[in-house]
């Protein structure tokens, strides 16, 4: 495929009007707050061609720099930098959004935000501006889209492999002062595994008004329901942590997921509120129950926010200060076979204040310096009583952040930033944390007894445990803390009429890391210190009008301390599932006007698994049909599609083509059985 492309690209040289459209490659490589966070980068969805497997958020995510996805029954998760998507903070059109931490879910609902909605992704790597605040990894901002100055309408209608079907339309206009955007999508995919079929809608629509000096006001919303069956393939039978063991067809989870946003913006001040309400259900059979097995799972998930920012720029000065609050509300619901129901309920506070202050101090020289406060509190209850009295955890923080940029010449710019960090611990790390150092989970006793080596079933009562091992667990784990360090960057970029280029070197050590071990609900608890470095390289090029190349690698690291734990059962000293390389390279070939081509190919290198999906290996010993997988093979898959519009009257018609791994790849993507080989997708898209 890279032959063929380099052939188009030299065959047709008359063609002069089959050109690529123009490549923004500055703002491919740099956020819109450039100077306050000088390591970020801009995804736009319109550059990707409509067939193939971009059915959420995740999947434009990983063609970011320093991303990769993992799955597993728990659900998608991602990853950035080596650290989990509880790591960062999501916005939405600026405006923060809650996060639930991970219990039995990912931890961030990222099918919630329909595709058709997205008008591009801002991906903040490392702290950033001091506006963000409760994140180690980076900050993912999501813009939505606006109404088009004149009317367009769009539909679209993909099919691919395992009877995936996919449907979406959307219009948006303006007139007057006000502008619209409204989009719906359905999709319906089979199992690839047993009963892990699914059904998603989504909803979603805006409205603003341009006040004129006065500035502009915008509501959005969008509504997603999901159903998708618990798969019941063997190996998630073997994984003895997962919630489908054991489980017959037809059990299933279902969400429904709902957000809204207000926003204000002008000259001086900006202004938002948002809420976000996630409701899960489970529907669980099975052919034999078993006295304590949970039979029913109901979470509603709420989290209002509010955010408001001063800002203007005068002389050589741009500042802003504002202020941030979110609140979480949880209601867990368990319904057990033969033993009642538990209610668990969970509360959150997180509010931060800012101030920073943007001085071009030369032409070419610009300093930002900025300071932040965080603030949180976390409680948690249970009617069972498992919950102690006084298990709430708060704390705070002071932020201080810089960042200096500096203009070699017209095309070259060096940037630095170092900057502090704090994040609290989720609302789900906190009841993790007191089930495993309260002895109620049953992961948690099955690592007690393999740390300890005690001769006795991995998830029998915590009263056969001896009393001087039940101490020195809870000695060992201690008490929950949120996460604080530094995190510091280095680097170059360049850009040009045709080409972009930017490299970068980063650094954080950080202090009281949460870790999530292994991969899945066991135990949570601090890492005394997490030491992650690496270097970001990432270019495109437009050779000419027929082929461009677009190249993002990263090279990273990780040593914890501190991590008894981990240290004694599998001899490492490194945080789960962090690869050192990911690479993401793409081609683009437009030989004729209408026909677009493109090879896309991602290499994930090996990565510390902990024996997933989370048995340890002293257990594993015992039990031989376990077979835990202690490192994940590297996996490089490649992927390519076709697109071929044509017009008629006034619509543009656009038929596209996708084969997706192409060599049937085996790669643990997912953790507890490989991805399902070889994949093909067709499509039409309309617009009008």
């Amino acid at each position: 495929m890279c032959c063929l492309l380099a052939a188009l690209a030299l065959a047709r040289p008359a063609l002069a009007d089959a050109e690529l459209p123009p490549v923004e490659v500055k703002a491919s490589l740099t956020g819109s707050d450039s100077y306050a966070s000088p390591v970020a980068g801009v995804i736009d969805p319109g550059r990707q061609i409509p067939a193939g497997q971009i059915t959420d958020l995740t999947d434009l995510l990983k063609l970011g720099n320093s991303i990769y996805i993992q799955e597993s029954s728990y659900g998608r998760q991602l990853f950035l930098r080596g650290l989990t998507d509880q790591d960062m903070r999501v916005l939405i059109d600026g405006s923060p959004m809650g996060q639930l931490g991970k219990y039995y879910a990912y931890s961030f609902p990222w099918e919630s935000i329909p595709l058709e909605n997205i008008e591009r992704i801002e991906v903040i790597r490392g702290a950033g501006s001091v506006e963000f605040g409760n994140t180690l990894a980076g900050t993912i901002n999501i813009i939505t889209k606006k109404g088009a100055r004149q009317l367009r309408s769009t539909a679209a209608l993909n099919y691919g492999s395992f009877d995936d079907f996919k449907v979406n339309a959307s219009n948006s206009g303006s007139q007057g002062k006000f502008d619209w955007f409204v989009g719906g999508s359905y999709r319906d995919r089979g199992a690839y595994l047993e009963n892990n079929d699914l059904k998603q809608y989504n909803v979603s629509g805006a409205v603003g008004v341009d006040l004129g000096q006065a500035g502009s006001l915008r509501l959005t919303g969008f509504a997603t329901r999901r159903e998708e069956g618990l798969p019941l393939d063997d190996r998630i039978n073997w994984n003895i942590w997962s919630n489908s063991q054991g489980y017959a067809d037809g059990s299933k989870t279902k969400t429904d997921e709902n957000t809204i946003i207000a926003d204000y913006k002008s000259a001086w001040v900006d202004l938002s509120a948002s809420y976000f309400q996630q409701k899960r259900d489970d529907d669980c059979y099975k052919n034999g129950w078993v006295t304590g097995d949970y039979q029913d799972y109901a979470l509603d998930f709420k989290t209002p926010s509010v955010k408001a920012k001063l800002h203007h720029t005068h002389g050589d000065h741009t500042w802003k200060i504002g202020a941030d609050y979110t609140y979480g509300d949880a209601v867990a619901d368990w319904v057990y076979y033969n033993d009642g129901t538990e209610r668990i309920e969970w509360k959150q506070d997180l509010a931060g204040v800012f101030a920073e202050d943007t001085w071009r101090l030369l032409p070419q020289l610009n300093l930002t310096m900025g300071l932040r406060y965080d603030y949180y509190k976390n409680t948690i209850d249970s009617d069972r009583g498992y919950i102690n009295p006084g298990s709430d955890i708060s704390d705070e923080g002071l932020s201080p952040r810089a960042s200096l940029t500096y203009d070699l010449n017209e095309d070259w710019q060096a940037f630095a930033f170092a900057g502090h960090v704090f994040k609290a611990p989720t609302m789900a790390d906190l009841y993790r944390w007191h089930s495993n150092h309260e002895l109620i989970s049953f992961a948690g006793r099955a690592v007690l007894r393999a740390y300890y080596g005690l001769a006795q079933p991995a998830g029998a009562p915590a009263s056969l445990i001896p009393a001087q091992y039940i101490q020195g667990w809870k000695n060992m784990i201690g008490d929950l803390e949120a996460t604080k360090g530094w995190d510091y960057e280095l680097g170059l970029r360049k850009s040009g009429q045709n080409h972009a280029l930017q490299i970068n070197f980063f650094y954080q050590d950080l202090d009281d890391y949460v870790n999530i071990y292994p991969v899945s609900y066991p135990p949570t608890y601090n890492v005394d210190n997490v030491g992650l470095w690496g270097m970001e390289l990432a270019g495109v090029y437009t050779f000419c009008q027929y082929l461009e190349a677009e190249a993002i690698y990263t090279w990273m690291a990780n040593q914890t301390s501190g991590d008894p734990i981990t240290e004694k059962l599998y001899g490492k000293n490194e945080l789960f599932n962090a690869p050192d390389h990911v690479l993401n390279l793409t081609l683009r070939s437009r030989p004729l006007k209408p026909l677009l081509l493109e090879w896309q190919s991602q290499f994930v290198s090996s990565r510390f698994a902990g024996g997933a999906p989370g048995v340890p290996p002293q257990v594993a010993a015992t039990t031989p049909k376990y077979e835990p997988m202690y490192e994940l093979d590297p996996y490089w898959l490649h992927n390519i599609r076709a697109s071929y519009t044509v017009r008629c009257q006034k619509t543009d018609v656009t038929f596209s083509a996708a084969v997706e791994n192409i060599f049937n790849e085996e790669c643990y993507i997912r953790l507890d059985y490989p991805l399902p080989g070889t994949l093909y997708y067709g499509g039409v898209s309309l617009a009008f």
